[in-house]
């Protein structure tokens, strides 16, 4: 197994680093604090730039995703602003990457180009209010009309939905059973009875255009595909591969903790010597170290097997997001111990780090169903014969 990666990987991680270091970190604490109009024209500037770098379309190989390209990318983008990395992820790999992935040839033709570009915001509403993990469990519902869909309901937590142009909205076709007949429906904003909400107010991730979608026989421009019956299948198959993005999200707010921390134990003295010095504090940070190292190894694993079409790359990927996120949590945790009470204040760096930390054990699929996914593998796995 070689763990080297290629020149062309090693290339895009060292540029990827230098630009997220040079034109997104410097606003990640102006975006924490910005008004809702102010954030979302800053994060929409950010996309523009990361399509101009070319590091939008990173996760695209041929007709298919490239997942080891999309998580080197990520993690760089996640480490410089988290919530910049969820905008362009809601973007790029759940909007265009459905399209990519299950679209006509007219769909990608009309939508992928200013996608991948950043010139439009792309988004994916699936999430209502009994219905998050559960996406059994929605009740949007699309009708036709002619030749038209018309999609009514409420999708309560929608990513990018103050900024998105297009988006991709999970429905019930007609009046068929809920699983077999659902669709990912095409809405464009100006649709006639689309309305966006007020923007959510989060505990981290502040800045991160979010917003519910409430449509009453709101207009589409069809179902993704030309085909009805697939979107549960769909979204369900984003979402698992969108594993290794939420681990590139967590080892990128954990190895900016890692070094923020660091910083802080060789600058700061007590009783006459820097912190870093004292092996309380080392030990927290050689434990920083090795669950981001380990998180990474599992994201890379779960991305490589994602693109070897591996049987078990699912559990892989659920495997690395429950690694990850519990890890990144914990790191935090460390790192807010490292600062102490400097640490706790507003604008410190490491809070807003711990704030932003949490969302990647709650978020598509809870760790608690990671759990449940890997164990139901794992009992059919280990049955011996």
């Amino acid at each position: 197994m070689d763990f080297q990666f290629s020149p062309e990987e090693t290339k895009l991680q060292q540029d990827a680093a230098a630009f997220c270091l040079r034109e997104i970190a410097p606003g990640t604490q102006v975006l924490d604090g910005c008004l809702p109009e102010a954030a979302c024209a800053l994060v929409r500037e950010n996309l523009k730039a990361l399509g101009a770098e070319g590091l939008l379309d990173t996760g695209r190989a041929g007709s298919g995703p490239d997942m080891v390209r999309h998580y080197i990318a990520g993690e760089e983008i996640a480490k410089a602003c988290p919530a910049t990395f969820l905008s362009a992820r809601a973007s790029v790999f759940l909007c265009a990457g459905a399209i990519d992935l299950f679209g006509t040839e007219e769909q990608k033709a009309r939508y992928l180009p200013s996608l991948l570009k950043g010139e439009t915001v792309g988004a994916l509403a699936y999430s209502e209010d009994q219905a998050g993990t559960d996406l059994g469990g929605i009740k949007t519902r699309a009708v036709k009309v002619g030749d038209t869909w018309l999609v009514s309901g409420t999708k309560n937590l929608v990513v990018n939905a103050p900024i998105a142009d297009v988006l991709l909205v999970l429905a019930l076709c007609g009046e068929g059973p809920e699983n077999g007949a659902m669709g990912l429906f095409i809405v464009e904003k100006h649709a006639e009875g689309l309305s966006i909400g007020k923007g959510a107010e989060t505990l981290g991730l502040r800045g991160l255009p979010m917003a519910p979608l409430v449509m009453d026989g709101c207009v589409t421009q069809g179902l993704l595909g030309d085909a009805g019956g697939r979107g549960f299948s769909q979204a369900e198959t984003l979402l698992s591969l969108g594993t290794v993005g939420i681990t590139a999200l967590c080892v990128g707010i954990g190895t900016a903790c890692m070094e923020l921390a660091t910083g802080h134990a060789r600058s700061r003295t007590a009783f006459g010597k820097r912190i870093g010095l004292f092996q309380d504090v080392g030990f927290k940070l050689a434990d920083m170290f090795a669950y981001n190292d380990l998180g990474r190894m599992l994201g890379l694993r779960a991305a490589w097997g994602m693109n070897q079409g591996e049987p078990e790359a699912p559990v892989m990927g659920a495997s690395a997001k429950l690694f990850a996120s519990e890890g990144a949590m914990k790191i935090v945790n460390w790192g807010m111990q490292i600062f102490a009470g400097h640490g706790y204040l507003s604008g410190s760096g490491i809070e807003k780090l711990f704030r932003d930390a949490k969302f990647g054990e709650i978020c598509e699929g809870t760790s608690e169903m990671q759990r449940s996914l890997i164990a139901a593998a794992e009992l059919d796995r280990w049955v011996r014969a």
